[in-house]
């Protein structure tokens, strides 16, 4: 069954007042080059976008030329072809893969540079402006296009899709710019939050990689001791055949795992068909392992240690363990960061052996000396190490999770799932307005009750318990975006807080609905999903909420209580100043804050100092357009 406001197309389902067009109908096919790689410079005068480009330079949905170098050819090669332009479409009519075939870029930032599109590639150009700028690179990454482009893609090594085929390929779109360039807009934030955490992921391990430095660098006091010394080597697996791994009944540690982590991650580990009475090295805890072959010497011997129990663990074939003496009390985490240091690197670099492979001797290893602090020393910069590992892990998991958002919001948007404006007419719709909900069967309390169900469904973690003051601000920073009024939120202590909702209100009814489950502890009231919270999210859909719900999700997954607390407080002042025709600065915000008796304590707060509270005022500005 089709739901309302939709219909059925030979594509599939799309909103009532959505057209469909094809690229034919929509583009301009212009005509592009065929220079191989071989026939393309670095320093000419022409830039040139080879289909190669497109594959594994452009890692979104655009060729901003601000941030990318291109090939070139000089004047002599530029014959007749064209002059991209900002808003074209390029398209790689080839690729390796299903993936990419028909992989299309918005042109960005061409500025008064002078490109050309190359070799496998379709440039198109709009017609008319049916299609906003900014939209026109999302229209391959439609499911309901690529599905098509996918079914008409030829051939055996290498898939491509003809011109001719391209032009028939049907384009579901909104019928207003407004409606494209919010889409847009909202993908394109979202894209700036994922950079914005690469971008942080990639200053802390640089960060790490100096600590790492700094502290793993002998210094006067410590000890020359041989690895001999420090313990024994044991072997992986041995004399097993292909069969051995296909119906394994014991875990073992695979190759890579080592490769890639200073600490074993238990997660990844393959299986191996051991027999009763085998005699095999067990893998135990503690223990440090080193691969004894790589195709480059600086790659022999990285180094990862096993800090949890497995029973019944071994070590694949290709990998040497080393158990530390328990006498002696090493930490095996610090010499896992030893030997995956610069120190650690450049001394079994010396040791590799070979010439088009390189292998790691045990004797040679055993053999050789290293300086060690006392034991107390390497548990204290192992800590330090251990903890930047696990922020940056962290991290990385927020990474995969606003990655998962974006793109559970791409299909959503592109194929009208969600709507990010309503009762949308052909007309021009002011670009700044978001959902206005207005059913008849909801009112604000019940809205607000659907809400924390989302919220809970969202944010609940049983490691992170979700407290009352963080829903209220996650509560409070919904409803800005959906711009339906906060006027319940007071000023309070422990920042804008609803009593109403506590009490009479959506809490109240989440908690009596069982669309949540709230538990007091120490620290005040905790809340989990309810029994019934399928109910409640099923009115997300219908209200159309959903896109908040993401954003709130990607905003403001990992912040904590205390960053919520300091932008909700400040959101709020600057509200407040606005509606008095104030100034907004970081003084005007500071003195209403200190004017106000339930607020002014904040201000003795650690993370309300200037720095953060400044750090707010931006952040409130990119929200919701303040100051």
């Amino acid at each position: 069954m089709v739901a309302k406001g939709h219909k059925n197309t030979e594509i599939g389902v799309i909103p009532e007042d959505w057209e469909i067009m094809t690229y034919d109908d929509v583009f301009i096919f212009l005509k592009t080059a065929t220079y191989s790689r071989a026939e393309l410079t670095e320093n000419d005068n022409i830039g040139y976008v080879h289909y190669g480009d497109i594959h594994t330079k452009c890692q979104s949905y655009y060729l901003d030329l601000d941030t990318i170098i291109l090939p070139t050819i000089s004047f002599d090669q530029l014959k007749n072809y064209a002059y991209i332009q900002n808003g074209d479409i390029i398209v790689a009519d080839a690729s390796e893969d299903y993936l990419g075939v028909g992989k299309s870029v918005e042109i960005k930032n061409i500025r008064n540079r002078k490109v050309i599109s190359g070799l496998h590639t379709f440039l198109l150009r709009s017609k008319n402006d049916n299609i906003v700028n900014g939209f026109k690179g999302l229209i391959f990454y439609n499911k309901l296009v690529k599905q098509q482009i996918d079914t008409y893609a030829t051939g055996l090594k290498v898939y491509s899709i003809s011109k001719n085929i391209l032009k028939t390929i049907q384009i579901p779109f909104p019928p207003t710019k407004a409606e494209q360039t919010a889409i847009a807009t909202a993908l394109s934030d979202a894209d700036a939050l994922i950079t914005a955490t690469e971008k942080l992921i990639a200053k802390k391990k640089a960060i790490k990689q100096g600590a790492m430095q700094e502290l793993l660098k002998p210094k006067e006091g410590w000890e020359n001791i041989i690895i001999d010394k420090l313990g024994k080597t044991f072997g992986g697996l041995s004399g097993k055949s292909k069969n051995d791994f296909e119906n394994g009944n014991c875990p073992y540690i695979p190759f890579m795992n080592i490769m890639s982590n200073s600490v074993i991650d238990t997660t990844y580990l393959e299986y191996v068909n051991i027999k009763d009475g085998e005699s095999q090295n067990k893998a135990l805890q503690g223990d440090l392992f080193f691969n004894t072959s790589s195709e480059t010497p600086e790659e022999v011997g990285m180094c990862s240690v096993l800090l949890e129990n497995i029973p019944n663990l071994y070590l694949n074939s290709f990998c040497f363990g080393f158990r530390l003496n328990s006498k002696l009390k090493n930490n095996g985490l610090y010499l896992s960061y030893f030997f995956r240091s610069i120190y650690g690197r450049e001394l079994l670099f010396s040791l590799a052996q070979g010439a088009t492979r390189h292998n790691l001797s045990k004797n040679n290893f055993l053999k050789t000396e290293i300086k060690l602090p006392k034991q107390s020393e390497q548990t204290r910069i192992a800590t330090i190490l251990s903890d930047m590992d696990a922020e940056i892990s962290l991290l990385e998991q927020k990474l995969e999770k606003q990655k998962q958002i974006k793109q559970g919001m791409m299909q959503n948007l592109l194929t009208g799932k969600i709507r990010l404006l309503r009762n949308i007419e052909k007309q021009q719709i002011p670009t700044n307005k978001v959902i206005n909900i207005s059913a008849k069967d909801k009112n604000t309390k019940y809205q607000d009750a659907v809400l924390i169900t989302a919220i809970v469904n969202a944010f609940y973690s049983e490691k992170y318990p979700l407290g009352r003051k963080k829903v209220q601000k996650l509560l409070y920073l919904v409803r800005r975006k959906q711009e339906i009024g906060v006027s319940t939120f007071m000023r309070k202590p422990a920042g804008p807080y609803a009593h109403e909702v506590r009490y009479n209100g959506g809490e109240a009814i989440a908690k009596s609905k069982h669309y949540v489950s709230a538990k007091s502890n120490k620290q005040g009231t905790v809340f989990s999903k309810g029994n019934n919270s399928d109910e409640a999210l099923a009115y997300i859909e219908k209200w159309e909420m959903q896109s908040h719900i993401d954003w709130l999700e990607l905003e403001f997954k990992y912040k904590n209580v205390n960053q919520l607390e300091v932008l909700t407080t400040i959101d709020m002042a600057i509200c407040d100043l606005e509606k008095e025709n104030e100034r907004v600065s970081l003084q005007t915000v500071k003195e209403l804050i200190e004017a106000d008796k339930e607020w002014e304590k904040k201000l003795e707060k650690s993370y309300f100092s200037d720095t953060e509270i400044q750090k707010a005022i931006n952040e409130s500005n990119r929200l919701f357009g303040n100051g």
